[in-house]
């Protein structure tokens, strides 16, 4: 166990996760006598010392705007600190599993049993979107699936690091496979996209893909993604016209995420497929939440984008 407190508060336990922009950690929090996730994000390679601190201002100060966000299925950001001159979140710790390793884990998941989660993740992205904030990252490796129900995590922190690659480097990293196509094509994500993203991730969990495919080659993938060739579902059934809508090549063609929430509420009361087995328990419904850069160039982490991405268990 490590022998440091971070930010004089803050133990780390034990590390429950690693990606491309940060460590996870269980830890414990000292003052409050509670247990919460510290993510420590990584410095981006590349940057110089005046960039390096631009981009930590940033990613502190989104953090800060992230805090301000309460609903119960949004994990909680509680405090964010400078850990050795680097950004660290202290988080709502949830044990859960993955949208993405459940997926792995049972194959393709009934209609009703996404729609019902689609609901809630959609409900806390419409109190987000209420509020000015724009996740940015949606994806099945962002949603958590607890014994309180789903909560999406993971708000647009490592995406403003990001944002600061792009603008010294030309470069954005990850995979494209839940990309919005404007995303794809390097341009500012806005409440739209993130209705696409979503309609991508509840794509993934009734197909068991991405919905642009399981190509090997990121670079043509990504050029399906900036193109928004989305392969037809085979599985969504009554979520079908919602999906469709969703996952439209034109911004101005999606619906609002609190309208996504309301129609994926009635969808989830409405079907007459089995309920969700133990596994992935679900509370009572959660009321809906009413309501150009330069081209640039693509690096990918090296993650499969055969299967639904994966995170770690706390946020």
């Amino acid at each position: 166990m490590p022998e440091r407190l971070v930010a004089d508060r803050y133990r780390l336990v034990e590390m429950v996760g690693s990606g491309g922009m940060g460590v996870v950690w269980d830890a414990w929090d000292e003052r409050l006598q509670r247990r919460v996730a510290v993510k420590q994000l990584r410095a981006l390679p590349g940057l110089s010392e005046d960039e390096t601190r631009v981009a930590n201002e940033r990613a502190m100060r989104e953090a800060r705007i992230t805090a301000r966000l309460h609903h119960r299925h949004a994990v909680s950001v509680f405090d964010v600190v400078d850990d050795d001159g680097r950004p660290c979140l202290i988080m709502q710790f949830v044990p859960s599993t993955t949208l993405g390793e459940l997926v792995r884990e049972r194959g393709p998941l009934p209609p009703a049993e996404v729609a019902r989660i689609g609901a809630r993740v959609a409900s806390a992205l419409a109190a987000a979107h209420d509020l000015g904030i724009v996740h940015r990252d949606v994806k099945p490796g962002n949603v958590l699936i607890s014994e309180d129900g789903p909560l999406i995590s993971d708000f647009g922190i490592s995406r403003a690091l990001d944002d600061i690659s792009l603008t010294t480097t030309g470069l954005v990293h990850g995979t494209p496979a839940y990309l919005s196509p404007e995303g794809a094509r390097g341009e500012e994500a806005t409440y739209a996209s993130d209705v696409f993203c979503l309609g991508s991730t509840l794509y993934a969990a009734l197909e068991g893909t991405p919905p642009f495919g399981t190509q090997a080659n990121s670079i043509a993938l990504l050029h399906r993604v900036a193109a928004g060739t989305v392969e037809p579902p085979q599985h969504s059934g009554p979520l079908t016209p919602l999906l469709n809508r969703m996952l439209s090549r034109d911004p101005a063609d999606r619906p609002t995420m609190a309208e996504v929430a309301e129609e994926l509420e009635a969808l989830g009361r409405e079907t007459s497929e089995v309920a969700a087995p133990a596994a992935t328990p679900l509370e009572a419904p959660a009321a809906p939440v009413p309501a150009g850069r330069p081209p640039v160039t693509f690096r990918f982490d090296p993650a499969p984008p055969a299967s639904p991405d994966a995170a770690p268990a706390a946020a």
